[in-house]
Order: structure tokens, then sequence, then C-alpha cells
């Protein structure tokens, strides 16, 4: 047994994003495992089963570790997991083995700003023993920022509660966006820009949402666009986490058009499901989408070649065979693959 502190400003369900989730199911495995786990996280002050939490009011990702010093000084664990960089020098300054994992996809390109969090980054992957990245593509554009290459750590999947669907669908073809709608870098915009030529081959598809406000990407079609696409979305909201796996099983095809996308948890799932995806070829999820028989990797930022790309996905879908396809290749994610990788780089964290 190993004593551990995860340590992230925000927690699921209450911030419902990769890295919350991210964090949510590592602690479960990780529990699951025998290991004493406590999460270090943000909110009304207080201690529950398996959490501390050290903020009254909504915490900064910035300053998070002066909240999380004191209490590394007062409490010794095992490893200290840090998921944002003033955690990771809080537990460095503390003298605890650490482990940071760096959650978004920065690079010269895409620098934290202002100048000051890059230099935050910079130095907390240069402080720990264990630097991470959730993809390779996140810890090549991480080294070129920071001068050291971390390991790659990706998130995990309990892909035993996503189980694929039985046959291939029938009925009107579906795409389900399952990121948070309002959220730029997700591209929603691209995708609603995308559809009429879609629905030029699809005239009965429908495009579900999975959380969000779409508003601001319909404001930014053209006019004739919007009205061409508006009556055949459905606005889901984001659900609780048991609907998820029913919603990736009744969707034809998943799409996530994001640019600078670390890893996909999404995909993973929807794959899992046995629901075929398309991705931009842009940060981690082309590692996720490495197969053609389990969907589409196409430009990114293009809306004629994520057409393109979500007809043909929609195509493959047709093929019984798929789903199962699908969910193998998502299997190489599930936690009892990855969650050793984790204690492994606890192991080296501690050497």
């Amino acid at each position: 047994m190993v004593r551990i502190a995860l340590i992230h400003p925000y927690s699921w369900p209450a911030v419902r994003r990769g890295g919350e989730r991210y964090v949510h199911d590592l602690q479960r495995w990780l529990t699951g495992r025998g290991h004493d786990v406590t999460l270090v996280t943000g909110g009304e002050p207080g201690h529950e089963a398996g959490q501390v939490r050290l903020a009254s009011r909504e915490p900064a990702l910035d300053t998070f570790g002066a909240s999380v010093l004191p209490h590394l000084l007062r409490h010794r664990y095992d490893v200290v997991h840090a998921m944002v960089p003033s955690a990771a020098l809080a537990a460095t300054t503390a003298l605890q083995p650490a482990v940071y994992t760096v959650l978004g996809h920065p690079s010269p390109t895409n620098p934290p700003r202002p100048a000051w969090r890059r230099q935050l980054l910079v130095r907390a992957v240069r402080a720990v023993r264990a630097p991470q990245a959730l993809s390779a593509s996140a810890a090549d554009a991480t080294q070129a920022l920071t001068g050291r290459r971390p390991g790659v750590l990706s998130p995990g999947v309990f892909t035993s509660e996503f189980p694929p669907r039985a046959a291939a669908p029938s009925g009107p073809p579906t795409l389900l966006f399952n990121g948070f709608a309002s959220d730029p870098r997700k591209r929603l915009s691209l995708l609603l820009e995308a559809l009429p030529a879609v629905l030029g081959q699809h005239p009965d598809l429908r495009l579900r949402l999975g959380g969000g406000d779409p508003q601001p990407a319909l404001d930014a079609l053209a006019p004739g666009v919007r009205r061409e696409v508006e009556p055949v979305l459905d606005d889901l909201g984001p659900g609780r986490l048991e609907d998820l796996p029913s919603r990736y099983r009744e969707a034809t095809v998943s799409v996530l058009p994001s640019v600078d996308e670390a890893f996909g948890l999404v995909l993973v799932e929807s794959l899992a499901s046995g629901t075929p995806v398309v991705c931009s070829r842009s940060g981690g999820m082309p590692e996720i989408v490495d197969d053609p028989a389990v969907g589409r990797v196409v430009a990114p930022d293009d809306a004629e070649a994520l057409a393109r790309g979500v007809c043909d996905a929609l195509q493959l879908a047709s093929d019984p065979a798929t789903a199962a396809r699908c969910a193998v290749h998502a299997s190489r994610w599930d936690w009892d693959n990855l969650g050793p990788l984790h204690e492994a780089a606890y192991a080296r964290a501690r050497a």
C-alpha cells in the first residue's frame, strides 16, 4: 500500500472536464488496488472520506499551491501527484516525492499566457522527479517549451462500464458532440459549418450536443448555414455520468474536431461503446484514432475535410464488425492497463 495525495483545485462532478474526470477515476482505481489515496482539492473547507478541501472560494490554478503547501508540511505522503504547476512546486518545497501531470498541450506556439504562467509551468516540469504528459504529442510539445521531456501517462477508462452495442445502428444517423460546446477550442462552430455538406448526403441526420452553451458557435455561422443546421440540433445537456454509455451507443458516430487536445477521453469512451469517431489531426487525438478501422482523423480547422471524414465514418459505422473493432481498440486504455503505469511512475518518483 502506498499513501498517495492527488492534488487538483477542482473536483468531479462539480467541474466536468477531462482533467477532473481523470483524477476522479484515478482515485477510484488506486483505492481499489488498496492504496491510501487522498484527493486534495478546492471548495468549501472540510474533510470527507478520501478528500481534503482547502479553499473556501473558487480556487485558482496559479495560486492553489499556496493553499496546498501548509497541508503538505503537516502531512507526509509516499508520493504526491499534482495536476497543476503551483501544486507541484508546493510538493517539492515540502520535500515530498512528486509526480506532475501537464494536463494541457502547451508548446512554444501555444504557451500559457501571461509569460509568468509559462515560467511556472517550466519550473514545475523541471522541479519534480517524474513529470508526465497525457500523450506523446503533449510530451513533445512540453519538451519544446520547457527543455525537459516528460513521460507519457494517459488517463484510463473503465471500459466495462461502456459496453459496446450489439449491432450496427439503424434508423436516422446521429452524430454526438460530447465536448464543452462553449469552449472555442472544441470547434463546435467548425462542425456546424461542415454539417450542410453532411446533410447533403444524409438529410435525416441529427447532431446531439452533450453539454455547454452552443449559442456562441451558432452565432458565428452565416445566417443561411444557421437556418439549415439549427433545426437538426438536439441539446442533451451534460446529463449524469450514468447517461454517457447509452449516449455513445445510441450515436452513429462521435465527433471531436478540437485543436490542441492533449488526449481526448471522450474518443476512448465512444470507441469502448462500439461507436466510431472523427477527430482532428491535432494534439494527442491521432494517437487514439491511429487505426482507420475505428474512425477518421482529418485536417484541423478544415470544414470540407471534416465533412468528408464524418461521411466516411458514417459508412464505417454501417459495417456490423465495426463495433467490436472499436471496443477491442479501446481496451488498451482500460484502467487495468493504464493504472499499473501510474503505479510505476509513483515508484520512479520515490526512488
